[in-house]
């Protein structure tokens, strides 16, 4: 039932509505807000629509962040989709697909691995004779992890193939997660096509938390009251993640307090909800997929002046739900405005040198925030920062960054390539850098000053 409340009817209908457009969709939403719920749902529907087969690909299934393995994980899916379709598929097409499936799995060279991907989706669109759309969750470390070659293959494919089409759930929009060219022409094709997902509202942010503590309070012989509800959604607001968590430590904390111990029961509820791990884990989750003008707006708005942004930047925050917009402006919820404060504080401290909010996953030189590192660029950062002046040679480097697998097949060449990317994010002057240092012959090393 709870599930079913993340739903929105009107986010299903307008994605449903530009998947029989032919529309490639971007779904755009915090994280844990419901997005896969959405994408589920819509998957869902290919059992009832017969001019359509709509994939579910699960990115968080992918074994690494590969080529190799984000092909692997989209044919497999769409596979398995039309094995559901039964009788309804041509009888020797799931045999010719699970070939081309193998040969992406013992694939030894990118280009065969996006040969077999290729050859299986031209297959279904041509076969099928009807609309398949791939439907992407967890679309945030693919789409700025992998090469730009995967991101054309796919925009070629959709022209080839005016069946294919292509959802993405991402934390914040495609065309702000990176900014080359390969990926900007697959960003193209979700201009205008963009469904943000905003918080619960407060009547559904209650039906939830009754209906977690009516479950959890079957074992325990009682359940959250009024009151009790009503401080879990201060402390929370509409925010599913932060919800269910929330509630699950109130309700071992408070819930059945004597009405005479409750201050003190919530008093204490409220020290471990702040101190909580998954709770600080889904703030900074959050924090992180809100865009530097954006959080700069927060920063102002919690500060002494408690300057309430404007204009384009509001606009953007009050939809996604993260300022409500009352008698009194506020932030959502207490615990997320607690954690924007203490990134206020540690960029404060952050004024000169280069600082790492791992909480955050910020990073941050001579007090000013750098753009987004993609994930292995962030890998390599993680290890210099942790061995802050202390060399790192070749070997360290693969396998902190790569993995063990990887250190016979990454060569020098691609580790010089990521150095200098990240040195293009990290130094003023990259051709003569201050921070990232080369030593001849023998490695890495990242200095303080």
């Amino acid at each position: 039932m709870a599930d079913s409340l993340f739903l929105r009817s009107t986010d299903l209908a307008a994605l449903e509505a530009a998947l029989a457009e032919g529309d490639c969709c971007s779904i755009v939403g915090l994280s844990n807000i419901g997005k896969s719920t959405l994408l589920r749902a819509a998957a869902e529907a290919h059992t009832r629509i017969e001019s359509a087969l709509y994939v579910y690909v699960d990115c968080n299934s992918m074994l690494a962040l590969t080529d190799q393995a984000f092909y692997q994980v989209t044919l497999r899916a769409a596979l398995d989709a039309v094995k559901r379709l039964g009788k309804k598929v041509p009888a020797d097409l799931v045999t010719r697909v699970e070939a081309l499936y193998q040969t992406v799995i013992e694939a030894e060279r990118p280009i065969v691995a996006a040969l077999g991907f290729n050859d299986g989706i031209a297959m279904l669109c041509e076969q099928l004779q009807r609309r398949v759309a791939l439907l992407f969750d967890e679309f945030d470390d693919p789409f700025g992890s992998l090469e730009g070659r995967v991101f054309l293959n796919l925009r070629a494919l959709h022209d080839k193939y005016e069946s294919l089409v292509y959802v993405t759930a991402t934390g914040m929009p495609l065309a702000e997660r990176r900014h080359d060219a390969e990926a900007g022409e697959f960003c193209e094709l979700f201009v205008g096509h963009q469904i943000i997902l905003s918080l619960l509202t407060d009547e559904k942010a209650r039906q939830a938390v009754a209906h977690w503590s009516a479950d959890d309070g079957a074992a325990a012989e009682h359940s959250l009251d009024r009151a009790e509800i009503d401080f879990v959604l201060e402390q929370a607001g509409g925010h599913p993640g932060l919800l269910r968590t929330a509630t699950r430590l109130v309700m071992r904390v408070a819930g059945g307090t004597p009405i005479g111990s409750r201050a003190q029961a919530l008093t204490l509820a409220r020290e471990r909800l702040e101190s909580d791990s998954v709770i600080r884990s889904e703030c900074a989750k959050l924090w992180g997929q809100i865009s530097p003008l954006e959080q700069e707006a927060l920063l102002n708005f919690l500060g002494d002046d408690g300057e309430l942004p404007g204009g384009a930047v509001q606009a953007d925050l009050v939809a996604k739900g993260l300022i409500v917009l009352e008698s009194t402006p506020r932030v959502f919820s207490r615990l997320f405005a607690g954690y924007a404060y203490r990134q206020r504080r540690t960029r404060q401290a952050a004024a000169t040198g280069v600082h790492v909010d791992v909480d955050a996953g910020e990073v941050w030189v001579d007090g000013e925030r750098v753009p987004t590192l993609t994930d292995l660029e962030y890998r390599l950062l993680l290890l210099l920062y942790g061995r802050l002046s202390k060399l790192c040679d070749k070997y360290q480097i693969v396998e902190a960054v790569w993995g063990q697998d990887y250190i016979d097949e990454v060569d020098d060449a691609r580790i010089e390539k990521l150095i200098s990317r990240l040195r293009s994010k990290i130094e003023r002057d990259p051709a003569n850098p201050k921070y990232l240092q080369t030593v001849r012959g023998r490695g890495y090393k990242l200095t303080s000053a």
